[in-house]
């Protein structure tokens, strides 16, 4: 019973903490793309469609770590 309740617990945590870990990093590494190549993405979501004004790409990139943080991909290996 332990052991049900303790992987209880991680899935809640791993739940509330993925998410979290990835707005941070999300946020950290736009911040640093954006010191260099602010213009470029920003004018690139403008063209496919999003509305980036008013933002920064540290918001764009704490956006995208944030979605990251519940779309995760399944790799599928075959040997």
């Amino acid at each position: 019973m332990e052991k049900i309740l303790g992987l209880a617990a991680a899935v809640v945590i791993l739940a509330f903490t993925a998410p979290i870990l990835g707005v941070l990093f999300g946020a950290f590494s736009g911040w640093v793309v954006g010191l260099f190549f602010t213009d470029a993405i920003l004018s690139f979501l403008t063209r496919v469609g999003v509305d980036t004004y008013d933002l920064a790409v540290w918001e764009v990139g704490a956006a995208m770590g944030f979605l990251g943080g519940f779309l995760k991909t399944k790799v599928i290996g075959k040997d």
